[in-house]
């Protein structure tokens, strides 16, 4: 094994290891989404085995770097989160991000970091080839409405479906006073990526020729991801987030994956946690940890701190799960 090296260029043999072990955060495929979305920089981590894509968004005049963004995700074998902190830490590397940040997820459970942390709750079915839709018999029943009702599930192949899925996302975001992180770039992107990625799915469920509602899934590994979802108010009594959630969870165990992710929650939505809980899901702690990288974090912390209600700050907030 070779020692961890730090570059903007894509080391030889990284995309290799994403495609042999379907690997989706740290792809080109996701990283082309992030940077269009939002116009971040990819920085890479590798010794030639295994490293990780850290992704730098702009935070007003800072940059904040995501190790493995949205899951705290590695690619390929051998190296682990501590070793890529304390890396970049020491590297002398222009460019380099104010501060670093990664999730350490309880699915499976991650490696324990030292650096400074904030809980959210997270689920997940985390035996999902035992799970069956029977054993949600109240969503069964929603499932079968929708389906008399008219709905149909689609997949999402047309890129100017990108601004409508961005309205519905927005919606949702705002009922429940929060903030877009996410823009009409993103989701166009993520629509066109959809159509030749094996690990992206863009579900949408339609009644004739409307939108009802959509959801995005991510594959990496054995794990599929829960991403983004948004139902057409006009829709809601059809339950169509219940049957893409249902194809969706079905599909991931079909393709063989052992845990079905639905992302952290933010902890004052105890109901959007019993939602997830309601197909199955098991919920746990999950833990986003910062680590200052320079003389300018402490000025971030405080800017931070002021200000970090605002879009400007960063994509994913304090908050790691990507839905929100």
């Amino acid at each position: 094994m070779t020692s961890l090296q730090f570059s903007f260029e894509r080391p030889t043999g990284f995309q290799t290891a994403c495609e042999r072990d379907s690997l989706l955060f740290g792809s080109a495929d996701w990283l082309s989404i992030l940077e269009a979305g939002f116009n971040c920089r990819t920085l890479f981590a590798w010794d030639g085995q295994g490293g990780a894509a850290i992704s730098l968004f702009r935070a007003g005049p800072f940059s904040v770097g995501y190790l493995g963004f949205p899951t705290g995700a590695v690619v390929g074998s051998g190296v682990d989160r501590t070793s890529i902190f304390e890396g970049l830490t020491n590297a002398r590397l222009p460019g380099k991000p104010v501060c670093l940040r990664t999730v350490a997820s309880a699915f499976p459970v991650l490696e324990k970091l030292r650096y400074t942390s904030v809980a959210n709750p997270e689920t997940a079915i985390c035996d999902l080839q035992q799970w069956s839709l029977k054993g949600v018999s109240q969503k069964a029943r929603r499932i079968r409405k929708a389906l008399r009702e008219g709905l149909r599930i689609e997949r999402a192949v047309d890129e100017a479906f990108g601004a409508r899925l961005y309205e519905l996302y927005a919606a949702v975001i705002e009922s429940h006073g929060g903030s877009a992180r996410y823009n009409e770039d993103y989701f166009t992107a993520a629509v066109e990526c959809s159509t030749r990625s094996e690990l992206l799915d863009v579900r949408i469920a339609m009644r004739d020729s409307d939108l009802a509602g959509f959801l995005v899934t991510g594959r990496h590994g054995g794990t599929t991801y829960y991403l983004h979802g948004g139902t057409d108010p006009r829709f809601r009594a059809l339950s169509p987030s219940d049957l893409l959630m249902a194809d969706a969870i079905k599909e991931a165990r079909d393709r063989g994956c052992d845990c079905f992710n639905f992302m952290a929650s933010p902890p004052d939505q105890p109901t959007l946690v019993r939602y997830k809980e309601k197909w199955g899901g098991e919920t746990r702690q999950q833990n986003t940890h910062t680590a200052g990288m320079g003389a300018m974090y402490p000025l971030f912390r405080v800017a931070e701190s002021l200000y970090k209600r605002l879009a400007w700050i960063s994509p994913a907030g304090l908050r790691s799960g990507i839905s929100g």
